[in-house]
């Protein structure tokens, strides 16, 4: 199948006809060379409501048939995002019409982010569809930063993730999701991902990234739009060449999923004061005596491989970790110091669920021996930015990392001719569970069912 994500230039929401007129022409141009054609989230009206707008029913369904006799000319399918009334509210919705102009399915946001939850209250996730080529998952924008949403859809059969988004830019200029989420969640669930942006800015507070893609099952881009000014970008898929997920978890095995939210040992946890300090961490080369390391550099923990045992030492043993005079295997959490350290090797961390798990046990810093599974450094930075958390990954030969609670690289090593490298942690930033206003990791993550 041939797949055409549309690049939007935004509009105020008083331009809503003008953005209308403006992306059904998108869509028309796209439907000519593709099958299935993706246009962003909130197309029609607009992204920046302002305020919970008396939102006619009847303009949602003029924009809707709009994008359906698109469709049903060319004999394409449309997914587009639309506000949705319904209700009680509006609704940020990804609809999508199939190539006779009806409405196949809808999902909603269920995440909202930021400012959007002033306008918009959260819907249904969608459920997996069934297209002439394959079957497709759909979600909306920041939903792509809770790692169960696309989860739920891939463990269902979905090889193809499809992501109408409006994703907006930090100070800086970069965005997460755009850097390095969006290949892990094609990578970790084995699947073509889709996604549709806006470029330019709305209302004064929302500038937009561009760089729509579709990604293949590996998260390379097979074919990106720039940042800068509306764009179609197409690329033909196999949806049956898509793997399914690399490494998928027991259902049930990992209770915390499923448990409320406020009897997790997070909750607790995050309910007592951060530490006024870093957590100082000695990184030691193999075999090096780790006592003495602890003292020279003064630190609280000191991790490596095949060290000598003593208290708030993690001795990465292969299969197994020691510390103190016990032996703890994958998926254990203990106090060391003011850290507390979840521990995971193999692939375990290949599946988003397990690194969320540890979280939600109350893990501020995870030690992942990787062992040599080979796991792109965007699926680890995602790990750590997804659950506010410290990831250390340690591989052979010495090899190391260390992610912040916000996915930025603290640290690598070995360095030549070093026994062992400080670092610190500053673990407070494992206690902002909060992305941004109102989009708390914890609190606001779905549920999984039990």
């Amino acid at each position: 199948m041939r797949i055409a994500c549309v690049q939007l230039r935004a509009r105020e929401v008083e331009e809503a006809d003008r953005a209308l007129e403006e992306a059904l022409d998108a869509a028309d141009r796209a439907a000519r060379q593709a099958d299935l054609v993706v246009l962003p989230e909130a197309t029609y009206p607009g992204y920046v409501l302002h305020q919970r707008l008396n939102f006619d029913r009847s303009a949602y369904d003029r924009a809707r048939d709009a994008f359906g006799e698109v469709a049903r000319e060319h004999g394409a399918w449309i997914a587009v995002g639309l506000v949705r009334p319904v209700e009680g509210g509006l609704v940020n919705s990804a609809v999508l019409l199939g190539s006779a102009g009806k409405v196949e399915a809808i999902a909603d946001k269920t995440f909202l982010w930021h400012f959007d939850s002033r306008w918009f209250r959260s819907g249904t996730p969608g459920e997996v569809i069934a297209l002439p080529w394959g079957q497709i998952g759909m979600f909306v924008c920041a939903d792509a930063r809770m790692a169960e949403i696309p989860r739920r859809l891939a463990v269902r059969g979905a090889r193809l993730l499809i992501d109408p988004t409006a994703l907006v830019l930090s100070p800086l200029g970069t965005n997460a999701q755009l850097e390095y989420m969006l290949s892990a969640r094609a990578w970790e669930n084995g699947a073509f991902l889709a996604v549709a942006n806006k470029c330019g800015s709305e209302a004064g507070i929302a500038r937009y990234g561009g760089r729509s893609a579709i990604f293949d099952p590996s998260g390379a881009r097979l074919t990106e739009a720039g940042p800068h000014d509306p764009e179609i970008v197409a690329a033909n898929v196999e949806l049956q060449e898509a793997p399914g997920p690399p490494v998928e978890v027991v259902a049930g095995s990992l209770p915390e999923l499923s448990v409320p939210i406020e009897s997790l040992p997070v909750t607790r946890a995050l309910a007592s004061p951060p530490p006024g300090g870093p957590c100082r961490v000695a990184m030691v080369r193999e075999g090096v005596e780790a006592r003495r390391m602890a003292t020279e550099l003064d630190v609280d923990l000191v991790i490596g491989r095949r060290l000598s045992p003593m208290e708030r030492v993690v001795s990465v043993e292969g299969g197994s970790f020691r510390i103190g005079d016990r032996t703890y295997g994958s998926g254990e959490v203990v106090e060391c110091g003011t850290a507390t350290v979840g521990l995971l090797n193999g692939d375990g961390g290949a599946a988003p669920e397990m690194v969320r798990a540890l979280m939600l046990r109350a893990a501020n810093v995870v030690v992942w021996d990787k062992a040599g599974v080979d796991v792109p450094e965007f699926v680890i930075r995602t790990r750590a930015d997804e659950n506010r958390l410290f990831l250390v990954t340690i591989d052979g030969g010495d090899q190391w990392r260390i992610h912040a609670a916000t996915g930025a690289l603290l640290g690598q090593g070995p360095l030549e001719g070093l026994d062992a490298v400080y670092v610190e942690l500053p673990l407070a930033l494992a206690w902002q569970k909060e992305m941004a206003p109102g989009t708390h990791v914890v609190r606001d993550r779905p549920v999984e069912e039990s």
